[in-house]
């Protein structure tokens, strides 16, 4: 995962005990809905960056995740790599991504998360120039590994303190092996990392584009 920090926020805001549930490459017709069941069963809010593609492709998914108190942003069209686009395509592909969220949810969607975290002087123009607001992370859990397990990304949340924002996938974009697509892994690890967040006094909050 490449990231580079200019022009983005990673943290929450300072004050009170928060940490946010992140999660990107959605929606999937298969995890997202398991996401979201094991979120709905927590009672817990989480922050979910959705592909303009697969927002098209399942609106009804995207529909339930604003629908049940969850924050949504765009996470581009296509999940390109950023780096390897040209201007004018990279800009085609964020304002095409933003726009079908905001089609399918009818109201304006500003939070941002770039594919990769990648943020060079090009994409943060970009993202300037569209009125995006890019949020990244501060803990990634490599949920997106082909060989992380849940016993592994249980034990890589182990260190969040408020203020941490935690990256996990609902969905999986250019996956390094196919086998990296099943995110049962992040579902199974989901209450464990809930349940210890909790069992150390922290609550959950979701990013917000200010």
């Amino acid at each position: 995962m490449l990231r580079a920090h200019a022009g983005a926020t990673d943290r929450l805001p300072p004050g009170g005990l928060h940490v946010a549930l992140t999660f990107d490459d959605g929606p999937h017709p298969e995890w997202t809905v398991r996401v979201l069941d094991v979120l709905a069963t927590c009672a817990v809010r989480a922050t979910f960056f959705v592909v303009g593609d697969r927002a098209r492709q399942y609106p009804e998914l995207v529909r339930r995740i604003r629908r049940e108190g969850h924050v949504l942003g765009s996470h581009s069209a296509t999940h390109p790599d950023a780096r390897r686009l040209g201007l004018r395509d990279l800009y085609r592909d964020y304002a095409e991504g933003r726009a079908a969220v905001e089609a399918v949810v009818g109201e304006p969607v500003a939070l941002f998360r770039p594919p990769n975290g990648t943020l060079d002087l090009k994409g943060t123009a970009i993202m300037r120039r569209l009125g995006l607001v890019p949020r990244l992370w501060t803990i990634d859990p490599m949920d997106w590994h082909p060989d992380t397990t849940a016993a592994d990304i249980v034990a890589r949340c182990g260190a969040a303190r408020a203020g941490d924002v935690v990256l996990l996938h609902d969905g999986l974009e250019r996956p390094l092996a196919a086998r990296a697509v099943d995110r049962s892994a992040t579902v199974s690890a989901l209450p464990r990392v809930i349940a210890a967040f909790r069992d150390r006094g922290l609550t959950f909050g979701t990013l917000v584009p200010s």
